[in-house]
């Protein structure tokens, strides 16, 4: 293609573009006002996940509490029954409880980063639970084994020094599990049972 024949090709673009000027402008502009657009959503999007995990962290805390009222109950109260069949019954109720108890442990550390103190408590928590666990499993089969099975389970859950301190360590997860998402939570109770095996060993 000759020059002269570019030069009418060329003159016509540069008219075009002086005459809508507005074009290539309200283009960028349009183009900053999606990128705002998917950055506010992206912002939204963090602000629902973090109320989502907020949420899930406060359900599961308070879950795991009920779990472990659950076996405090048992504990406190199977010393006292005779019914072999009831006794059963009892460490099955409280079977489920003390595996939730594992289960919290487990989706709490899925679901925030834990502090060093808190992961130290969950990491601790396996062998108290690989404790705590079978002894009930064991009552259910063999409820004529309940005070042996007691004295295992509470030397897990009691704390020091008569017990090894589980109750507290599952505390320790919940408190680093509720700091950070950012709520206040209660400690979890300690069964009457080992006040009983403190005033047994003084």
């Amino acid at each position: 293609m000759q020059f002269s024949a570019v030069l009418p090709i060329a003159f016509y673009l540069i008219t075009a573009i002086w005459a809508n000027p507005l074009v290539l402008h309200e283009k960028h502009m349009a183009g900053g006002r999606q990128g705002a657009g998917a950055a506010a959503g992206a912002g939204n999007a963090t602000g629902r996940v973090c109320a989502e995990v907020k949420a899930n962290v406060t359900a599961q805390i308070s879950k795991w509490l009920g779990d472990i009222e659950s076996v405090n109950k048992f504990v406190d109260t199977v010393g006292s029954v005779t019914d072999l069949e009831v006794i059963s019954s009892m460490a099955a109720t409280a079977f489920v409880a003390a595996q939730d108890e594992g289960a919290s442990n487990t989706i709490l550390q899925q679901d925030v980063t834990l502090d060093a103190s808190g992961q130290a408590a969950a990491k601790a928590l396996l062998g108290q639970f690989n404790i705590i666990g079978p002894a009930i499993n064991d009552t259910i089969f063999n409820p004529g084994n309940v005070k042996k099975n007691l004295n295992a389970i509470n030397g897990a859950r009691c704390p020091p020094p008569q017990g090894a301190g589980a109750i507290s360590q599952e505390g320790a997860v919940q408190a680093a599990a509720a700091l950070a998402v950012g709520i206040t939570i209660p400690p979890p109770q300690t069964p009457a049972a080992c006040a009983a095996v403190a005033a047994a060993t003084c």
